[in-house]
């Protein structure tokens, strides 16, 4: 579905902007002058009320400060880069127009297309024999393959292309599925520092060489180019020496960038020599019934070497917006981005700092990709980020704020990027709900960030679904030697790492590689976050000047977990769950999870005291983790009994069901699970009632705890309202869990939608096994 927010109930935007246009008088152009731009402006036009701009960068080059440029719905292709800055007294404002929907898009339209024809194919063919036999030809043959002749934007790190709105992706074999986040691999039989080796490797000898090999084994993701392909392996060449291909818990790869890669429909493959790109539709059939657009621009909003400039409720798409080292109070205020940055050839930051190793691709993207919120006392708050290779947010400088933010869908090259990458000092990471990344969900890396990190404050984040595509991972992840004096990480949500990085170090926050003097205290995990709440890794080496206090492991046995090294000046006080010792640490007034904590509501994460709980009472005074206590001495945990309980995540006004609770229903059944009873049977064609869902004065985002497996993932669902036929408000591409009942979120943007009404689940197609629904909401942000 079309992924911007509409609203139902009011008239249309366009309605709303003639209103607004007519009703407004025309002013003079001197500061505090309001400039308006629509789509169905001129930029010869004065840029009044009656007379609009046609693009956002002629208000851009034209506003002074105090103007504000306002802006009607419509979709801007272009890159905004203002001409002045605003000043501490008269800021310049860009801004959508009241009930507009404007989206700034980095994406052009793509046509011209034509299928591929039996001559198209013979001198494919002639040119690379292996293509006979793939399944590429055979879907040529059948009239499945189209192309069209377009330049692409070389200067991009990374091509894109989108249909009907969403990411379609490169060709890919194995078939990736549909969400770049946890995407289909195949899984090497063993390797060497160049070469994997793989019984579903069964294509004729060179029939991958040129191709691009992506590997994440263990904590490395990495490129390469294959040099050599027969039965059972590839060798590649540009890979790093970090790990190697060698399986290290893991090594699942994939196979891009020729065409022999089409293996399924609803892929592209651009041919960068003939300028030629290719597409398989997801329905076999002509891409004309689509709109086909192409990524061709990196950045939408380009606030660099500017300053006290605010940008209100704009969209971004396939694109991102920046600031630069030398922009001060710059504010981005509900800003909706989605697809904000893309590349798919792992290489090494441009900002590393640190001296050459083998691993140093692990910063690829650290600093290039997101949000980049760059300089002092810059704002990035009330937004959405929704996909990227990278980073959501990369935040460096100093005094910079990040702040009640949705990132989701992040980070899927598996990076160390991250939902919200922190560099520099004094940064305020608060109130962001950040889900689904390939690594961490925050990261702090001495490779691009030095090895002081200080004076920040990480606060108040709900983290979660965090290492899906690589291991030694954590929700918050910092290393290496890294000094964290004066930074302060607490009050945290930390929760649901990713299956199978559970299998390895995935705790709340890891502490890797001797980093020190790091202050923890009052998060909260739960689910899959082994070695605890909290892990100090010195690795061998050395670290001191730790205080975690008062973290709770809801449902994991561990809180605190000390690898081996040497230990100075480190205490762990107060913690519920099974706290380690080593020598150098003073680990004391830790209440074992054996003890029985006595939570609250453990089946609904609820991790605060019963009256009874032996927590209460427990503990040793360590302000400010203990503040608020009202027993005679202070309760072990993130929960002082009788204090008033703290929030994590965004702000949101927010309607829970529970799947398994419809009206009325078509084929559908419920079933127990680990979560209680659920809704299962799903199959194409479902439905399921939901009688009186109150959507207050506005919802525009759904969320489901949904289960799937292979092959069944890819199905689809819609949320229709009022009826089985009625209005579709938004639908679930539905993602591969592992298993039935097993269950992770997924959040999808739906339109804009007031008041009480029914609402339908229903399955799309006709094909068994769409998913199991534990629960579903619908809700939306509250700017703070």
């Amino acid at each position: 579905m079309d992924w911007k927010r509409r609203v139902l109930t009011l008239g249309t935007a366009a309605t709303a902007m003639a209103a607004l246009l007519i009703s407004t008088p025309a002013s003079a152009h001197t500061a505090g002058t309001t400039r308006y731009v629509s789509t169905a402006g001129s930029d010869t036009n004065p840029g009044t009320a009656r007379s609009p701009f046609r693009t956002v960068q002629k208000c851009a080059t034209t506003a002074v400060a105090g103007d504000t440029c306002l802006i009607a719905s419509g979709t801007y292709r272009e890159t905004v880069t203002p001409a002045r800055s605003g000043t501490a007294s008269a800021r310049i404002t860009y801004r959508a127009a009241p009930g507009a929907h404007v989206v700034i898009d980095g994406s052009d339209p793509v046509t011209g297309w034509s299928a591929v024809t039996a001559s198209d194919l013979s001198e494919l063919q002639a040119a690379d024999p292996t293509l006979a036999g793939s399944d590429f030809s055979a879907a040529a043959s059948a009239g499945k393959i189209y192309r069209t002749g377009i330049a692409l934007n070389p200067e991009l790190p990374g091509n894109q292309l989108f249909v009907d709105g969403d990411m379609l992706g490169e060709a890919q074999w194995p078939y990736p599925g549909t969400d770049p986040t946890r995407p289909i691999y195949n899984s090497a039989d063993s390797g060497t520092t160049d070469t994997l080796y793989d019984s579903a490797l069964t294509q004729p000898a060179g029939y991958w060489t040129g191709a691009r090999l992506t590997s994440h084994n263990w904590f490395v993701s990495e490129t390469g180019t294959v040099t050599g392909s027969g039965v059972g392996s590839v060798t590649a060449s540009g890979l790093p020496a970090c790990v190697g291909l060698s399986p290290n818990q893991q090594n699942l790869y994939s196979l891009t960038g020729k065409l022999q890669a089409f293996s399924h429909p609803g892929q592209w493959f651009y041919d960068d020599a003939t300028h030629r790109l290719y597409i398989w539709t997801a329905d076999s059939g002509s891409p004309t019934t689509h709109v086909i657009a192409a990524k061709q621009r990196n950045v939408a909003i380009d606030l660099s070497g500017r300053s006290y400039i605010s940008v209100v409720g704009i969209g971004i798409r396939a694109a991102t917006a920046q600031t630069s080292a030398s922009s001060t109070h710059d504010v981005l205020d509900d800003i909706d981005a989605r697809y904000v940055s893309h590349y798919l050839d792992l290489k090494v930051d441009p900002g590393k700092v640190t001296a050459s190793d083998p691993c140093d691709v692990l910063t690829a993207g650290e600093t290039t990709s997101g949000i980049l919120l760059r300089g002092t006392a810059n704002t990035l708050r009330n937004s959405r980020i929704d996909y990227s290779a990278g980073n959501g947010v990369l935040v460096s400088g100093s005094g910079n704020v990040v702040t009640n933010n949705l990132i989701t869908r992040v980070d899927y090259r598996g990076s160390y990027a991250a939902g919200i990458n922190v560099l520099g000092s004094d940064q305020t990471i608060t109130h962001n709900t950040v889900t689904n990344s390939g690594r961490s969900d925050i990261n702090i890396d001495n490779k691009v960030a030095g090895t002081t990190s200080s004076g920040n404050e990480i606060a108040y984040n709900d983290l979660s679904d965090y290492g899906n595509l690589v291991v030694d991972v954590g929700a918050i992840y910092i290393c290496c030697h890294v000094d964290l004096a004066g930074t302060e990480i607490h009050h945290n949500h930390l929760h649901d790492a990713a299956l199978f990085a559970a299998s390895a170090p995935a705790p709340g926050v890891y502490l890797d590689l001797s980093t020190y003097n790091a202050t923890v205290y009052d998060n909260v995990a739960w689910n899959r976050t082994t070695y605890g709440v909290v892990l100090i890794n010195p690795n061998g080496g050395t670290t001191s000047g730790n205080r975690v206090y008062n973290n709770t492991s809801g449902t994991d046995r561990k809180s605190v977990s000390l690898f081996g090294g040497t230990y100075s000046d480190t205490e762990v006080a107060n913690n519920i769950g099974d706290a380690d010792t080593m020598d150098g640490v003073s680990s004391t007034d830790n209440l074992p999870q054996a003890s029985g904590p006595q939570f609250t509501n453990p089946a609904e994460y609820d991790f605060t005291l019963e009256p009874t709980s032996p927590a209460r009472n427990y503990a040793l005074v360590r302000p400010p983790a203990t503040d608020g206590y009202t027993d005679p001495a202070p309760s072990a945990g993130a929960y002082q009994y009788g204090a008033t309980t703290w929030k994590a995540g965004v702000a949101t006004k927010r309607t829970k069901v529970q799947a398994e609770s419809y009206a009325d229903s078509s084929g559908v059944a419920t079933h127990s699970a680990g979560t209680g009873t659920v809704l299962g049977s799903f199959d194409g064609g479902d439905w399921a009632r939901y009688d009186d869902v109150d959507f207050g004065s506005g919802r525009d985002q759904f969320t489901a705890d949904i289960g799937s497996e292979l092959p069944y993932s890819g199905g689809r669902f819609e949320i229709r309202i009022d009826s089985s036929t009625g209005p579709v408000i938004g639908a679930v591409t539905v993602e591969n869990t592992g298993a039935w009942d097993t269950y992770l979120s997924q959040t999808v943007p739906i339109t804009t939608t007031r008041g009480v009404h029914d609402v339908y689940l229903k399955a799309v197609g006709t094909s068994p096994g769409i998913a199991n629904i534990d629960s579903f909401s619908v809700f939306r942000m509250i700017p703070q």
